[in-house]
């Protein structure tokens, strides 16, 4: 799997050109052309996995901040009291 969207957008636009230059020699419809397309489906998957998880990563690393945030401010709170 690859370590960062770009890499894999890099990837995404290398097969979709094979793909694109496939199709204009062999047809629409060839073996290469197929294979081609076939990778580039996966490889889209992937892209969208690696976003979601990105995704849930930021979340996670939000609510992490605001605990942190939260126990400092409860920690001041009782050191003052």
């Amino acid at each position: 799997m690859y370590q960062t969207q770009n890499a894999l957008l890099k990837e995404i636009d290398r097969v979709r050109e094979l793909m694109i230059t496939a199709a204009l020699e062999t047809g629409y419809t060839s073996n290469e052309t197929v294979r081609h397309s076939q990778e580039l489906d996966t490889l889209i998957y992937e892209y969208q996995a690696l976003c979601k998880e990105t995704e849930v990563q930021r979340q996670k690393t939000k609510i992490l901040f605001r605990q942190i945030i939260l126990l400092t401010k409860k920690q001041y709170i009782l050191s003052h009291a």
